[in-house]
């Protein structure tokens, strides 16, 4: 491919992929989750996040003024929303999979907005991992209805394929380099698949099954197409000519 470096100087994971990974991430932990007092606390971090990124942005492209008080307040705002959560003292099995989310989601900026690339990957993975495990035991404390179980798991899916397509790309061409041709081509074509499992769920669903919980066995389903899109969907190194 021309145009991108081969020998990255800012290995920092690529802007577009990294700001779809929180979109995704965002409404992973808010479309999973039910109720004000799961609710509230989230958008709450969710705000803070989404300041300490544009502040990384900023300090990126050399605004240093600018972007280090917003990283900072942005990640005071964000831990006020996990702080809000405890201090909301809702019982255990629901204060669990909020802070499950909460973490993962500060731990998925952290990662993908990082201040050392170092610690990119292994951010990324151990925060959608965490918002997985809560978007799962949300479901079974919370009872969301099916439709929003399926979007929530597929967001965070689409949230790993986009934190490693950022990773990759940083690695390989730098986080700077004009990328956003081959970032939408890739999220593109996770969408549609990503499409393909919430559809075949739902239709899934409606077929007759004799059993305690429908709702159950669609989210089992859900995870089954999760992981096997994880292992056949991916994604690829960019070739760099």
């Amino acid at each position: 491919m021309t145009g991108l470096p081969g020998d990255p100087t800012d290995p920092f994971p690529t802007t577009v992929s990294a700001g779809v990974t929180l979109v995704a991430i965002f409404g992973a932990c808010l479309v999973g989750s039910t109720g004000a007092i799961r609710i509230a606390p989230l958008l709450v971090e969710t705000a803070g996040l989404t300041l300490y990124a544009v502040g990384m942005c900023s300090r990126r492209r050399g605004h240093r003024l600018a972007g280090r008080p917003a990283t900072a307040v942005g990640l005071l705002i964000a831990g006020g929303g996990l702080l809000g959560a405890v201090v909301l003292a809702p019982p255990l099995p629901t204060l669990l999979p909020l802070l499950a989310c909460g973490l993962g989601a500060l731990s998925v900026a952290l990662g993908v907005f990082p201040v050392s690339a170092r610690v990119a990957r292994p951010l990324s993975t151990v925060g959608i991992a965490l918002v997985f495990v809560g978007v799962t035991a949300t479901t079974v404390v919370g009872m969301p209805s099916l439709w929003r179980s399926a979007v929530a798991v597929t967001l965070v899916y689409l949230s790993w394929d986009a934190s490693e397509r950022a990773i990759a790309l940083g690695d390989r061409v730098g986080g700077t380099a004009e990328t956003a041709a081959v970032e939408l081509t890739g999220l593109a074509a996770s969408v549609v698949v990503a499409a393909v499992a919430i559809a075949l769920t739902l239709a899934a669903a409606r077929i007759p099954i004799t059993g305690p919980s429908i709702i159950g066995l669609a989210f089992l389903l859900v995870s089954s197409v999760f992981c096997l899109l994880a292992l056949t969907h991916v994604p690829q190194s960019v070739d760099a000519d």
